[in-house]
């Protein structure tokens, strides 16, 4: 259920809908504001809207990394997984063996 959840941001209160709690939407308006405070500290002859498109930037690349990292961690896993699942079959075509009495299984 949307909900609508004010926040403030450079100054400016924005009234937010969302499915998420207000804590959840009032951490992530926290979270741009701090980039925002950040970025328009070292270049105050910026206009906001320029600074708003450098933080909007940063958070991209952010994002962008984390995707990267969570697909290299995935393949990692899955290429484990398929070792796991290869010994497994390994193992099991190998008790078969023994169980129908092949000598040379062992």
């Amino acid at each position: 259920m949307k909900q609508s959840v004010n926040v403030e941001i450079a100054g400016q209160t924005l009234s937010i809908r969302s499915d998420e709690g207000p804590e959840y939407v009032q951490e992530l308006a926290d979270y741009v504001d701090a980039h925002l405070r950040e970025l328009s500290g070292s270049r105050r002859s910026f206009s906001l809207q320029r600074v708003a498109l450098l933080v909007a930037m940063q958070i991209a690349d952010e994002l962008f990394r984390e995707k990267d990292l969570r697909q290299r961690y995935r393949a990692r896993v899955e290429a484990r997984l398929a070792g796991l699942e290869a010994a497994f079959a390994a193992h099991e075509a190998q008790l078969n063996a023994l169980e129908s009495g092949d000598p040379s299984a062992s």
